[in-house]
C-alpha cells in the first residue's frame, strides 16, 4: 500500500479538497502501489517572474525510494486533438495540456534547484492520465506515446507508474529524504499526524512478530535462550508471548525488569496468573509474603546497602515451591549484574526455562557482561520501531550500527542548542506549541531527561507551555502504586522510560559531561530510539562540541 500525503482521504472527501475522479484515482493508487511509493496530491506551486507570478496545481506527484519523481496530470472528460496537440476545453476557451504540463514541470525543477543548491539534479518524469478519452492520433498528441495513459490503458495505470518510475529499492535511499521533504514542506503539504501515528503503530505491531516466530522454531529442553536484540526489535512483545503461553500451559511464569514503569505496563497487558515485577519489587513482595516487614521510612529506597540487606534476608529465608517459577523472563537484561542473575535463580524450579532479553547498546548502567548457565544466544539487529529518518540520524550521530526495518519515513529530527540548563524551558515550550499546531496531542509527547530523578530543572515544573506536566512525585499510595502529578504532558527520565515508546520524544539535558562516554552514548541511544514518529533533541554547547570532536576523529 502506498503512503499518501496528505493521508486522510476521509477528511479530503468531506472538505471537497479533490473532485470525485481524482479522489477515486487517489484511492486506487494507495491500494495498488506498494510501500516504496509516496503519493502527494493536490500540490500547489508558484513561480515568480519580474512583474508577475504563475500559479498552478499538480494532480499527483509520486516519489519512489530513490527520490525519483513522476508527475501525473489527470484530465477527465473528452479532450480535443488539434495541430497544437491535446487540449482541454474550458468555459473561457481551450488550453494546451502540453504547455500546462511543461510549465508545471519547469516550475518544480526551478524551485528544487533554488532550494537545494549544490545537490543532485532532480530526476523527474511525467504521465498524462486521461481515463475518459482515447487518443486517436498519438503522433500528433504532442506528448511521448509512452507517457500517455488513455481510456484504453486506464486499467493499467498503476502498472505503468511502477514500470516508468521503478521502486528505487525496497528500503528508502538517502536521496529520497530531501525530495520527499521538498514536496511535503515547500508546497505546504503536511502528512496527517494522526495517520502517521496509526501507521507506525500498525507497522510496528505487524513487523515485530518476526522475533517471536523465530523463537518458536527453537527446540530446546530446558528452554534457555539469551536474545541480544537492538532497540525496537520486539523484545518485550516476545516476553509477553512467552509469559502468556506459559500461563496457558498451566505453568508459572515470572517477568522481571529493572524499571518500575515498564513492569507496571507489562502487568497491564499480561495474564494475571503469572508474576510481573521489578527486581527490587520481587524482593519486597517476597519478604512481605513470608511475614517480614520492609521499612522504607528508615532509608532511601534506592540505597544500595539497604537493598543488599534485603537480598541477604531473602537468601536466609526458606523459599518454598509456591514462590518458585517454571519460566523466568528477564527484560532489559543489560541492567542486571551477575549477582542479580544468580539471585533470581533462587526463585526458579529445578527444570526452569529462561528467556533473557538484552541490548548491549543500551547498557546505561555500565554492567559487565554476564555468563548465563546453559543458555544459547540469538542476535537480532533489526529495529522496527524507529522510522527511517530518525534511524539515519541516530546512526550518524552515535555511530551505533543497526538495521532499520521500518519503511516509514517518520517526521524527522529537530536539533536545538542551549548554553545554560535554564534555557531549555523556553526551547521546549516552543517545540510543544509547534507540535500541537501540527496536530499532535499532548498525550503523544514525552519529555525525557538525560539526568536522574530530581536533577533536571524541567522535572520540577508544574506546567510547560501552559500545559500541566505529568511526572512521578517519588511517592507511593497505600497500594504501593507510584504517584504521579495530574497532567497531560509527560516528563520522565531516560532511565525510567526504557522499554517504552511515544510518537514524539523530546530529549533534554544533553550536556556531554559524562564520566564514561560509552555509557553516555548508550543512554542517548536508549532515549532516541523511544521515538516512533518525531524526535527533538536539546544539545548543550558542551555536548555539541564533544559530538563534533568525536565525528572529526572517526
Amino acid at each position: 500500500m502506498a503512503y499518501l500525503v496528505p493521508s486522510d482521504l476521509t477528511q479530503l472527501a468531506l472538505s471537497g479538497g479533490a473532485h470525485g475522479p481524482e479522489l477515486d484515482t487517489l484511492e486506487r493508487l494507495k491500494r495498488e502501489l506498494g510501500p516504496q511509493f509516496h503519493v502527494y496530491h493536490g500540490v500547489h506551486w508558484a513561480r515568480s517572474y519580474r512583474h508577475y507570478s504563475h500559479f498552478g496545481e499538480l494532480d499527483f506527484v509520486i516519489v519512489n525510494n530513490a527520490g525519483a519523481v513522476l508527475v501525473i496530470e489527470q484530465k477527465n472528460g473528452l479532450l480535443e486533438e488539434g495541430e497544437a496537440g491535446l487540449a482541454k476545453r474550458y468555459a473561457d476557451g481551450s488550453k494546451s495540456i502540453v504547455r500546462q504540463m511543461h510549465r508545471s514541470i519547469d516550475a518544480i525543477r526551478e524551485k528544487y534547484k533554488y532550494s537545494h543548491a549544490g545537490s543532485d539534479r532532480l530526476e523527474l518524469d511525467y504521465l498524462l492520465y486521461c481515463p475518459d478519452h482515447r487518443v486517436a492520433n498519438v503522433n500528433a498528441a504532442g506528448i511521448d506515446a509512452g507517457r500517455i495513459v488513455d481510456a484504453m490503458r486506464a486499467p493499467q495505470l498503476s502498472q505503468v507508474i511502477a514500470e516508468t518510475l521503478g521502486t528505487g529499492g525496497e528500503e528508502p535511499d538517502e536521496r529520497a529524504v530531501p525530495v520527499r521533504d521538498f514536496f511535503a514542506q515547500t508546497f505546504d503539504v503536511m502528512p496527517d499526524v494522526g495517520t502517521c501515528i496509526a501507521s507506525q503503530e500498525a507497522r510496528y505491531t505487524r513487523l515485530t512478530g518476526g522475533l517471536p516466530e523465530v523463537v518458536d522454531n527453537i527446540d530446546m529442553t530446558p528452554f534457555r535462550l539469551r536474545v541480544q536484540a537492538t532497540a525496537g526489535s520486539g523484545k518485550t512483545q516476545l516476553a509477553l508471548q512467552q509469559f502468556n503461553r506459559a500461563v496457558a500451559a498451566g505453568r508459572r511464569p515470572l517477568y522481571v525488569c529493572f524499571n518500575r514503569p515498564l513492569a507496571d505496563r507489562f502487568r497491564e497487558v499480561a495474564r494475571p496468573e503469572g508474576t510481573a515485577d521489578t527486581f527490587y519489587g520481587l524482593i519486597h513482595h517476597f519478604l512481605e509474603s513470608v511475614g517480614e516487614k520492609v521499612d522504607f521510612d528508615r532509608v532511601n529506597g534506592t540505597d544500595g546497602a539497604f537493598w543488599q540487606g534485603l537480598q541477604e534476608r531473602v537468601i536466609a529465608s526458606d523459599i518454598g515451591d509456591d514462590a518458585r517459577y517454571d519460566l523466568v523472563v528477564v527484560d532489559e537484561g543489560q541492567d542486571f549484574s551477575t549477582e542479580w542473575y544468580q539471585f533470581l535463580l533462587l526463585f526458579a524450579r529445578p527444570q526452569y526455562d529462561l528467556l533473557w532479553l538484552e541490548d548491549e547498546a543500551q547498557n546505561i548502567r555500565g554492567n559487565s557482561p554476564r555468563e548465563l548457565d546453559g543458555a544459547i544466544g540469538y542476535r537480532a539487529d533489526v529495529n522496527y520501531r524507529t522510522p527511517w529518518t530518525i534511524a539515519r540520524y541516530i546512526r550518524d550521530k552515535l555511530g551505533i550500527d543497526f538495521r532499520c526495518g521500518n519503511d516509514l519515513l517518520g517526521l524527522g529530527v529537530g536539533e536545538h542548542t542551549y548554553e545554560e540548563p535554564g534555557d531549555q524551558r523556553s526551547i521546549v515550550e516552543g517545540i510543544v506549541r509547534n507540535l500541537v499546531a501540527q496536530g499532535f496531542r499532548y498525550e503523544d509527547i514525552v519529555i525525557l531527561s538525560m539526568h536522574g530523578v530530581g536533577k533536571s530543572g524541567l522535572g520540577e515544573l508544574d506546567a510547560i507551555a501552559g500545559v500541566p506536566v505529568r511526572r512521578f512525585t517519588g511517592g507511593y499510595d497505600d497500594s504501593n502504586n507510584q504517584v504521579y502529578t495530574d497532567g497531560k504532558l509527560y516528563f520522565e527520565t531516560v532511565y525510567r522510560f526504557k522499554g517504552q515508546q511515544a510518537p514524539v520524544v523530546i530529549v533534554t539535558d544533553i550536556d556531554g559531561r559524562a564520566h564514561d562516554p560509552e555509557q553516555y552514548k548508550a543512554t542517548l541511544f536508549s532515549a532516541m530510539t523511544r521515538a516512533t514518529v518525531r524526535l527533538e533533541v536539546l544539545n548543550g554547547v558542551t555536548a555539541e562540541t564533544s559530538a563534533r570532536t568525536t565525528r572529526a576523529g572517526a
